[in-house]
């Protein structure tokens, strides 16, 4: 499946993205900010120590590009919408592999 930025309706609960950097992130939801009552997404880390946390980001910076070395870049691109087989968590050997592989 082709990377493909993510829009609004596809941060249903259950949908993988990969952030610019590398790491894989299952969205929990959706939630209003209630300091500016603009939309967040409400995400957590599928890798890592963190697992636990929930984290929550203005869903306009989902949306964003962001400068690299390599040029403009999505902060965030869908991996898998929400119940369709996308990507395990790195292996111990740092490799991300496809849901239906070894």
């Amino acid at each position: 499946m082709p990377f493909r930025a993510p829009n609004v309706h596809q941060f249903t609960p259950g949908t993988q993205l990969r952030h610019y950097k590398g790491g894989l992130y299952t969205v929990v939801g959706t939630c209003l900010i209630e300091a500016t009552l603009k939309p967040g997404v409400l995400y957590k880390p599928m890798q890592g120590d963190s697992q636990d946390i929930t984290w929550m980001r203005p869903m306009a910076e989902f949306q964003d590009q962001v400068a690299t070395p390599e040029g403009m870049v999505q902060r965030f691109v869908l991996v898998a919408p929400r119940g369709q087989a996308g990507l395990t968590p790195p292996r111990n050997d740092g490799q991300i592999q496809p849901a239906d592989g070894p």
